[in-house]
């Protein structure tokens, strides 16, 4: 099975994921995605300018600086340190006025009511309290503010996260942990044969270890259920957009099929006035 998984990186293209080369990529990367979802949603609803903007799970913070490129008055939040020391970096090498802290999704050290729009772009499906997450966001939003989510279902032909070895679209739910682990291992030894067993063993470890660890299993229905179970929010738009081919998007709409096609979901909820 693994020279099988192996096999179909040839048949399917690799996922146009940029910024692996360094944390300096992949904040640039995250900076130019920022840009194209703030101009293709966030702006055109007057959610960034002049507005106090929280950016949860910030990661390397090209999109918090996006964010403040559209002149929001911007605060990025990651779990990780390095993350929020990268972000930092990042933002004084593009002289953003950003501010950055560690801090829990779950637990944010903001009083009620703090920000006017609050975003979390590929973070959903990470927190390891996605249901407290999405309080803590409600909470810290005034009252006719906005919280913005985008994130990749778990059942999309993306859902692995593993697409910089595997190309197979919905190998999490074809193929077992086991088969997975096994074809990484040779994806990495044809891409590195200088690399010790040793070295190899290590790094399929660290890769396996966050599948197991940084994926929630976040599906549409899951998210749609939590946002439901939060009395002040209202869906103001909801996009299921399939991974490659537009004409998918009608399939987005059927039951049943909607959580495999839909690869990317966009979701604004709007918060009450006087419940947040």
């Amino acid at each position: 099975m693994t020279g099988l998984i192996v096999g179909l990186n040839r048949v399917f293209r690799r996922p146009n994921v940029g910024g692996r080369e360094s944390q300096e990529a992949y904040s640039r990367w995250e900076h130019h995605w920022g840009r194209e979802f703030a101009r293709t949603y966030m702006d055109p609803r007057h959610d960034l300018r002049g507005k106090r903007v929280l950016d949860v799970g910030c990661g390397l913070g090209g999109k918090t600086v996006a964010y403040a490129e559209s002149g929001a008055r911007a605060v990025g939040i990651d779990l990780a340190a390095d993350n929020v020391e990268q972000s930092r970096r990042y933002a004084q090498a593009n002289a953003a006025a950003v501010d950055f802290v560690v801090a829990d999704a779950a637990a944010l050290p903001v009083p009620d009511g703090t920000f006017d729009t609050v975003v979390a772009n590929d973070a959903m499906e990470h927190f390891a309290d996605p249901v407290g997450a999405l309080g803590e966001m409600a909470r810290s939003v005034s009252g006719g503010g906005a919280i913005w989510i985008f994130f990749t279902p778990h059942y999309s032909p993306l859902g692995s996260h593993l697409y910089d070895y595997v190309y197979t679209p919905w190998c999490h739910l074809l193929f077992s942990r086991a088969q997975l682990a096994g074809a990484i291992r040779r994806v990495l030894m044809e891409r590195g044969p200088a690399e010790s067993n040793e070295a190899i063993d290590a790094r399929v470890k660290k890769i396996m270890q966050s599948y197991d660890q940084d994926l929630n299993h976040m599906s549409v229905k899951r998210f749609l259920g939590i946002v439901r179970g939060v009395p002040s929010l209202r869906v103001s738009l909801l996009e299921l957009r399939p991974a490659r081919y537009a004409w998918l998007r009608p399939l987005t709409r059927v039951p049943g099929l909607r959580e495999l096609v839909s690869a990317f979901v966009i979701c604004r909820l709007e918060v009450a006035r006087g419940d947040a």
